[in-house]
């Protein structure tokens, strides 16, 4: 009898609960996440001069796809919200040529930061709001360069140069400088289903960088100034999470 009253007791406090919107104890919050793809332009003028007088592929000088993933949490403020959430992106832009029937050379160029970020959003209704805010990222910039001929993939031509301490066609090098960034940025948000969001980004992205290394962390002087993680990107991040918003 004493088991089937709690039972009875349980039902009625579960069914009054559920009864209840959910946004009575938490009137506005939000906690989701997702992937994003969006559009980095880099400046890559000096890049490129020093590519082209070395023989190697140029880079594109309109900007690059960037692949990432993050997720936010939104804390109510009195009329609008405060978002705090974390970030990952990059884009890799990999080039060959060949320079003759018996020589190649590649440049690969790429960046990769994560961080944190954080902005004041403003909702214009159910389904739409705009959030002004910043990211605040580090991160590599890296460039590797490739100069091979055909016996490049013969183990005994690998480890003869090594052996013999001579001159070699085949060189690799990869240079890398580690950055911080600030992008201040505006957005767009809309609710496309009640778990899913779609944010539209805008910003432009500033930083300092530590000196180039090349290698195994050889420091590099005199390192051409003009090649830097900065510039305007754009990005669209699809999220699902719970959104929980004043009716």
């Amino acid at each position: 009898m004493t088991r089937k009253l709690h039972f009875l007791v349980l039902i009625i406090i579960f069914t009054g609960f559920s009864s209840i919107s959910l946004s009575q104890f938490l009137p506005s919050f939000a906690f989701a996440g997702g992937p994003t793809v969006g559009w980095h332009f880099n400046p890559t003028k000096d890049l490129n001069a020093e590519l082209e007088k070395a023989g190697f592929p140029v880079m594109s000088e309109n900007g690059f796809l960037t692949l990432g993933g993050g997720g936010f949490i939104d804390l109510p403020l009195k009329n609008n919200f405060l978002r705090i959430g974390g970030f990952g992106s990059g884009f890799l832009s990999r080039l060959t040529k060949a320079v003759n029937d018996t020589l190649t050379k590649d440049a690969n160029y790429s960046l990769g930061q994560g961080g944190i970020y954080l902005e004041f959003v403003v909702p214009l209704g159910k389904v739409i709001d705009i959030s002004v805010g910043t990211h605040l990222a580090t991160g590599t910039l890296k460039l590797e360069l490739y100069q091979y001929g055909k016996d490049l993939g013969n183990y005994g031509t690998v480890f003869g140069e090594l052996e013999q301490n001579g001159s070699t066609t085949n060189l690799a090098r990869t240079f890398r400088s580690q950055f911080y960034t600030v992008q201040p940025q505006v957005g767009i948000g809309i609710m496309l289903r009640k778990f899913m969001y779609l944010k539209i980004d805008c910003g432009y992205q500033l930083g300092a960088q530590n000196t180039w290394q090349v290698d195994n962390g050889i420091d590099v002087s005199g390192f051409p100034e003009g090649i830097e993680p900065k510039g305007l990107v754009l990005n669209l991040g699809l999220n699902f999470g719970l959104f929980i918003r004043d009716n």
